[in-house]
């Protein structure tokens, strides 16, 4: 088990040079929130801003493109009946976080999946990803997906490729379930908690350093899976963007709550901060 570090992340971090555009530093694609749950399209799309995306194109109902436009009014909205019939240009994709029976958003997704574009999974759209990629011959390797669970999404998503655990299954052993779910999915795994680990389809696991108990908060999750999506769009592959973003999440929270408690966006409010010490320092 390799613990992720500091100077792992400063050494990794993408910094933009003098003949970079907003097109060449990453444009991340978002099909996050709905109708129902506008917020969590808010907080992807700013935790990717945050991490440094050169551009965000989100898809989603009116309600949440509303949303995202009051918090980061320099995104870019589509619907998704138009994103489903032609995915705009984007390196990498942030998709599952707070969707919720949405036919049209749901064939985005579907697109993207189609597409074998990269992309951080997240929430509502782990089982259907999964599912897809175990089934699937011409998939993007494992290097380029990211899926994000937490212990219950873990266990559900497990079962939905015939995989019969349990929570306390989980507890035991949560680097073997999440490298099963690596293994099937043929992805990488990001397995939230107090302890974040990081397991790629045979190889290593990586280990975070413990993240500050204020960050089991609603929403921090999403703001997780836009700071993951900004770096794979970048280029990192999927084991380096997870702990990356992990790494920077924690201590994002930590800045922001001064010991205390910490609202999500909050936290990508704080991000900025951070990166910009880790790279001085």
């Amino acid at each position: 088990m390799r613990v992720w570090e500091r100077d792992d992340v400063a050494s990794a971090w993408p910094v933009p040079g003098v003949a970079d555009d907003k097109y060449s530093r990453g444009v991340v694609g978002v099909i996050a929130g709905s109708e129902a749950y506008p917020g969590a399209a808010a907080l992807v799309v700013s935790g990717a801003v945050r991490a440094g995306a050169g551009m965000v194109r989100y898809v989603g109902p009116t309600r949440a493109q509303d949303l995202v436009l009051v918090h980061r009014p320099e995104a870019v909205v589509h619907h998704p009946v138009d994103a489903a019939e032609r995915l705009p240009r984007a390196q990498a994709w942030v998709v599952g976080a707070g969707v919720a029976d949405y036919p049209e958003q749901d064939a985005a997704i579907g697109a993207v999946i189609a597409e074998s574009a990269p992309m951080v999974v997240d929430a509502g759209a782990l089982e259907t990803v999964a599912r897809a990629r175990a089934a699937g011959a011409r998939a993007i390797g494992a290097e380029r997906v990211l899926l994000t669970p937490h212990a219950g999404e873990l266990v559900r998503t497990l079962g939905a490729l015939r995989h019969d655990v349990t929570s306390a299954d989980v507890e035991r052993d949560r680097v073997g379930h999440a490298r099963l779910l690596a293994e099937t999915a043929r992805a990488t795994v990001l397995l939230k908690g107090a302890l974040t680990l990081v397991v790629s389809p045979g190889g290593g696991a990586i280990e975070l350093p413990l993240a500050p108990a204020w960050l089991a908060t609603a929403g921090a999750g999403d703001v997780l899976a836009g700071i993951a999506g900004a770096l794979l769009a970048a280029g990192l592959p999927a084991d380096a963007a997870g702990a990356n973003a992990a790494w920077v999440h924690a201590r994002a929270a930590e800045r922001a709550s001064a010991g205390g408690p910490v609202a999500a966006l909050e936290v990508a409010t704080a991000v900025p901060g951070v990166i910009a010490e880790l790279l001085a320092g």
